[in-house]
């Protein structure tokens, strides 16, 4: 699949965007910690401080039974996936 480019209009936890065209995008290979833990909240603000507004790149690697599509997503021609994981992964090992 080619890569689209959107704005990022809300976060919805550390692995998911809604993006504008409206549509949700799961970061694939993220795992966002269990929800209503500090962690969750915590790798949320983060990938919201970093995308919110924004304009990304993504492109969908599969869809998900509820029709939530799972992509590699770039901001500023990075990975955000890998930067998720690195921050989530980092989380864990501060508690």
């Amino acid at each position: 699949m080619k890569r689209r480019r959107a704005t990022v209009v809300r976060v919805e936890d550390a692995s998911t965007l809604i993006i504008r065209p409206y549509m949700a995008v799961r970061l694939a290979g993220v795992e966002a910690p269990s929800r209503g833990s500090p962690e969750a909240e915590m790798a949320r603000r983060r990938l919201e401080e970093l995308t919110l507004n924004k304009k990304i790149e993504f492109e969908v690697q599969e869809w998900d039974r509820l029709g939530c599509s799972i992509a590699m997503v770039w901001l500023d021609g990075s990975s955000l996936n890998e930067a998720m994981r690195t921050y989530i992964e980092g989380l864990g090992q501060k508690s």
